[in-house]
């Protein structure tokens, strides 16, 4: 057995995501850099009050994208093409129709909005000249996020990834043009990203022309009822993620009033560089909880938990290791950080490195929490990751900053990020514990299904006379399983090895459900060789599908 193709498929996925992940918090990071060099830390801190707002961004991209994505991957993997496309269309309609929204509000209402995230009063003035660009970016930006996760696990990572760097580097370069060399002041910062975002808004228009691409607009089968009810479904699955974002929203801005009236517009210094550092590990955690909320969907629906193993365990190691690294780091030289943001010579700089240092040890259990938050809402299990969400974003550091201030003061903020993490870890384990207690189908944080454990056998065959074909036959056999069937299942197997030259690894799933056998085998052969399937085997118990760009049969074996 080997893990190949799913490995492959993560790297193939993994890498557009941490692109895409760095495009969008390396801009902020050079957003802030240029702002606080080329203006000053008055405009450095007038972005950490409008943080609230850009976040929101991130909200509907969780919401419709991360949630309309996997609704659609899974009638993709039930062999649902309709449904699928009805989730797409869904989610996009609603993002565009909640983005509109969202910009005549903020546009109708600029000064109570701009008034309610209560900016200091040096940060006042450039608040209001960074937000008008801003909020004429919202829509542009929003849409751009949620399309861009659907063509990201529709066989075009790449162009995904592509359009969301090209924006960015637009944003950056016009930065640099706009604030060194015309002073154009906050408002060039603003007006680069809406431009950034409208050309690689412009270049998505690519994906609609594309034939290769298997998501499709279905406005004239959507009716209002259906799109409403379907609306709050993608919303339920994807809230767990978006509901991060938005408790983020509060506690930023709670955190905001706190530093603030502390520390005065050092204080919002201080936050937004703990905020910059936040994104850097972002980049990499964040990178791989979208890869596995992409994939997992899929395995989990197919119980293939031995692959799902491999692809969780090794995600959660390597972003728990580079945490690590990246702690270690802000421990032993957080000038490092704070050169970028003049606030290393400071005075008060003592200040500055103790704020960055306790901040920095939360990455370590936010890796993990954020891996079980993404896996869960994978898998649908919206409890269990409303919990993670709810205690780590939000009431878990406001919780610990009212119990230690009164002790440490001020510490306490940067304190109470590690303990939030770490309490929701806590909470999570102990309810998945009693849930395992009353339940006895499914055991673990992972939520495996014991019954299916010892029934599922997992082969991968390199050629269509691998000896592993055999073992399955074999397994087949001992199964009671008709030879015409077996015959079938081989017949299938040879059809897409000489279809594709043998230059292909088929993954083969068997689990042996009672009544049914069902033989699940994924190859990312010729696309083509999907069309030979279906014309060649015209029983009712052949499937064939098309899923994160590899092909998907399912065979199933009726015992009754």
């Amino acid at each position: 057995m080997s893990n190949e193709i799913i490995t492959h498929k993560f790297r193939e996925l993994l890498l557009p995501s941490l692109l895409i992940a760095m495009a969008l918090n390396i801009a902020s990071v050079v957003d802030a850099s240029f702002v606080s060099t080329f203006i000053g830390h008055d405009a450095q801190a007038a972005l950490q009050v409008l943080e609230p707002l850009v976040l929101l961004i991130t909200i509907f991209e969780w919401l419709f994208g991360l949630g309309g994505q996997i609704l659609a991957l899974n009638r993709k993997a039930e062999f649902d093409e309709d449904g699928s496309n009805h989730y797409f269309t869904t989610a996009m309609l609603a993002t565009i129709v909640l983005s509109v929204l969202m910009i005549l509000v903020c546009f109708l209402f600029k000064d109570g909005v701009i008034n309610l995230l209560h900016p200091t009063a040096g940060a006042l003035p450039y608040v209001h000249a960074y937000s008008t660009y801003l909020f004429m970016c919202f829509p542009i930006a929003t849409i751009l996020g949620v399309l861009c996760q659907f063509i990201r696990v529709d066989g075009q990572p790449n162009f995904a990834s592509g359009v969301i760097i090209v924006a960015n580097i637009i944003n950056i370069v016009l930065d640099y043009l706009f604030l060194c060399v015309l002073h154009m002041g906050i408002e060039g910062a603003s007006l680069a990203m809406l431009i950034g975002y409208a050309v690689g808004f412009l270049c998505t228009l690519k994906y609609h022309f594309d034939a290769k691409r298997t998501f499709r607009f279905v406005l004239s089968k959507l009716k209002f009822g259906h799109f409403i009810s379907s609306t709050i479904e993608i919303i339920k699955i994807g809230l767990p993620g978006a509901s991060m974002g938005f408790f983020n929203v509060l506690l930023i801005y709670i955190m905001n009033l706190i530093v603030g009236g502390v520390l005065g517009e050092l204080g919002l210094d201080i936050f937004n560089v703990c905020m910059v550092a936040l994104l850097i590990i972002s980049i990499l955690i964040m990178g791989f909880a979208e890869t596995l909320s992409s994939i997992v969907p899929i395995y989990y629906s197919q119980n293939d938990f031995y692959n799902l193993h491999h692809i969780v365990r090794n995600s959660i190691i390597i972003t728990m290791a580079c945490s690590v690294i990246f702690t270690a780091f802000l421990l032993v030289y957080p000038d490092g950080l704070l050169m970028f943001f003049k606030l290393h010579n400071m005075p008060n700089d003592g200040l500055v490195e103790n704020a960055i240092r306790l901040y920095s040890l939360a990455f370590i259990p936010m890796a993990f929490s954020t891996m079980l938050l993404f896996y869960y809402e994978g898998i649908e299990r919206t409890v269990e990751s409303g919990i993670i969400t709810i205690i780590s974003e939000f009431l878990g550091p406001l919780i610990f900053t009212y119990l230690l201030y009164p002790y440490i003061g001020i510490t306490s903020v940067w304190i109470s990020f590690l303990l939030g993490f770490i309490l929701s870890i806590v909470v999570v384990a102990i309810y998945v514990r009693i849930i395992e207690r009353n339940d006895s189908e499914y055991y673990g944080l992972f939520f495996i299904r014991k019954g299916l454990i010892d029934k599922t056998r997992n082969y991968t065959l390199e050629s269509k006379n691998d000896g592993a074909k055999s073992e399955m036959f074999n397994h087949l056999e001992s199964l009671n399983v008709d030879g015409s069937s077996i015959e079938t299942l081989g017949n299938i197997l040879d059809t897409v090895f000489d279809s594709n030259d043998g230059n292909v690894h088929v993954e083969i799933l068997l689990i042996d459900y009672g009544d049914k056998i069902i033989i699940n085998m994924k190859d990312e052969g010729k696309r083509e060789v999907m069309k030979d399937i279906e014309k060649s085997f015209s029983e009712d118990n052949i499937k064939v599908s098309e899923v994160l760009g590899f092909n998907n049969i399912e065979y199933v074996i009726n015992r009754s």
